[in-house]
C-alpha cells in the first residue's frame, strides 16, 4: 500500500529541474506529473534544435513550467548546475532533479522533504528515491560500506528510509542548494555518465549525508536493457552503444583517481560492476569487439586524465 502523503511546511522553497534532449512523445505526461509535485519546474534543454525548443514551448505553457533552452548539448551536469542556479535565483532552498523519461508517483517530493526535515542534528544534503527499474520491475538497492569489512561493500534494499549509503541516482533525488553551492556544483567534465556519483562522494567528503527516503517511489528506467537467454537463464545487459562505454569508462577511472583512496567499498562495486558489464559485452551482447575496445580507449584516456568531450551527443 502507498504511504500517505505527508504535510510540507513550505512547497514554495523545493523546486524541480528535468533535463531533456530529443524528448519522446510521452515526455508531456511525466513532465505533468513532475510538475504536480514541486512549487516550480524548470526544463533545461540540450537538444539545440528549434522543433524540439517549439514543442517544449508547447509543453510549457500547458504544465505551466519554465524553459531554458542550451545553444548546444551541454551534457547532463552542466544542464543541471544551469536548472539549479535558476531554481537559486527564484529563492528555493531545495530541488529535486528528474530524468526526461522518469516518472514521480505522487507524494514523491513530500516524502522526500518530510525526511529531510527530520534530520535537524545532521541537515541532509542528498535524499534519493527508492526508484523501481521500469524493465525489470523489483526494487532497487543501493550501495553501502559492509558492516564488518571495511574494504568491501553491500547493497541493500530501502526498506526502511537508509540514513547513510554511498550513492543515490540522480534522478527523483533531493538537493540542498546550500549545499551544492558550496560543493562548487556538479563536475561539468564529466558531461553524462557518473555525474551524480562524483556528486554523492563528494559530498561524503564534505560531511555531509546522503540518504534515501524508503516512501518516495520514482519509476525509472537504467539504460537500454533488454532479456537476453543465456545457459537457461534471463538476463539484462545494457547493450550500450560504444561511444557510452567509452565514456564511462573513462569516468570511471577518473573517479578512481580521486575518489579510490577515501571511498575503497565504492571502487571494489565499481570494478565488480565493470567486470559485470565487460562479460555481458563477450557472452550476451552485439558488436563485442568494437565495444570492448571503446571500453578499453575509454580506460586509457582515463588513466592519463584526458577529459576530451564526447564525439557524438548521447540519445
Amino acid at each position: 500500500m502507498p504511504a500517505s502523503v505527508p504535510h510540507c511546511s513550505d512547497p514554495s522553497s523545493c523546486g524541480g529541474v528535468v533535463v531533456t534532449y530529443r524528448p519522446d512523445p510521452g515526455f508531456a505526461a511525466r513532465l505533468a506529473a513532475m510538475c504536480q509535485e514541486v512549487g516550480r519546474m524548470v526544463v533545461v534543454d540540450n537538444t539545440a534544435t528549434s522543433a524540439t525548443s517549439d514543442s517544449l514551448a508547447a509543453i510549457r505553457a500547458h504544465c505551466g513550467c519554465q524553459l531554458l533552452c542550451n545553444d548546444s548539448n551541454l551534457g547532463t551536469a552542466a544542464a543541471l548546475n544551469r536548472g539549479f542556479a535558476e531554481l537559486e535565483r527564484l529563492g528555493c532552498r531545495w530541488a529535486v532533479a528528474f530524468d526526461q523519461d522518469s516518472t514521480p508517483e505522487a507524494g514523491l517530493v513530500a516524502h522526500l522533504r518530510a525526511y529531510a526535515d527530520r534530520q535537524p542534528d545532521r541537515p541532509a544534503a542528498v535524499v534519493g528515491s527508492n526508484w523501481i527499474d521500469a524493465a525489470r520491475g523489483g526494487p532497487s538497492r543501493f550501495l553501502t560500506r559492509h558492516p564488518s569489512l571495511p574494504l568491501c561493500f553491500k547493497r541493500v534494499t530501502a526498506e526502511r528510509d537508509l540514513p547513510a549509503v554511498t550513492t543515490v541516482i540522480m534522478s527523483g533525488a533531493l538537493f540542498s542548494l546550500a549545499a551544492w553551492r558550496a560543493l562548487g556544483g556538479f563536475d561539468e567534465s564529466l558531461f553524462l555518465d557518473l555525474v551524480d556519483t562524483d556528486y554523492c562522494l563528494r559530498t561524503r567528503r564534505a560531511g555531509r549525508a546522503v540518504s534515501v527516503a524508503a516512501n518516495a517511489r520514482l519509476l525509472h528506467p537504467r539504460g537500454r536493457k533488454r532479456a537476453v537467454r543465456f545457459l537457461g537463464r534471463t538476463w539484462w545487459p545494457a547493450f550500450m552503444p560504444t561511444w557510452r562505454l567509452h565514456h564511462l569508462f573513462r569516468n570511471r577511472v577518473l573517479l578512481f583517481r580521486r575518489h579510490a583512496w577515501r571511498e575503497p567499498h565504492w571502487a571494489a562495486f565499481e570494478i565488480t560492476y565493470a567486470l559485470k558489464i565487460l562479460a555481458e559485452v563477450v557472452f550476451l551482447e552485439d558488436q563485442t569487439f568494437a565495444k570492448l575496445g571503446a571500453c578499453l580507449r575509454g580506460t586509457w584516456d582515463g588513466v592519463w586524465g584526458r577529459r576530451r568531450p564526447l564525439s557524438r551527443p548521447y540519445p
